[in-house]
């Protein structure tokens, strides 16, 4: 019942929105293939990876023009989810992104020396560096994870 209801709501989409239905049997692969970044684009970003480029997930929001950055980019989320494989400094992807109203994580790359997350402004920066002490005044628990020298 549920799965018929699910169809009607994907006819209407169509006849509303336009597009074509794709046969399960090419649709499932392709999601699992995203979900599990198995798909092309998380193959060939593997590869770019271990010759010295950054694989990037950057969030924006959904209406974001494209970022103009170059390395092949993949789009999820309906735009608001953007992967990007690309050989430019940290600084710039993450500018890009904040220009965009969103922010740039470094998700893959040889070089980790530019952190996962992009820094944090003075004000928010102590903040998490008294809530660290105050939480793990030993800096036991994954030191560095977030932010160098954390």
């Amino acid at each position: 019942m549920r799965l018929r209801g699910a169809h009607a709501a994907v006819q209407a989409a169509l006849a509303q929105l336009g597009g074509e239905l794709i046969e399960p049997s090419f649709a499932l692969p392709f999601w699992d293939g995203l979900r599990d970044q198995r798909d092309e684009f998380f193959v060939k970003a593997a590869a770019a990876v271990d010759g010295g480029a950054s694989l990037w997930r950057m969030s924006v929001p959904q209406v974001a023009p494209p970022l103009a950055l170059p390395g092949p980019t993949l789009i999820e989320w309906g735009g608001a989810q953007r992967w990007l494989c690309s050989a430019l400094p940290a600084p710039a992807v993450r500018e890009a992104a904040a220009r965009a109203g969103g922010h740039a994580t470094l998700y893959r790359s040889r070089d980790k020396s530019a952190g996962a997350f992009a820094p944090l402004k003075a004000p928010l920066d102590r903040i998490h560096r008294d809530l660290k002490q105050s939480f793990d005044p030993s800096g036991l628990f994954n030191p560095g994870r977030l932010y160098p020298g954390l």
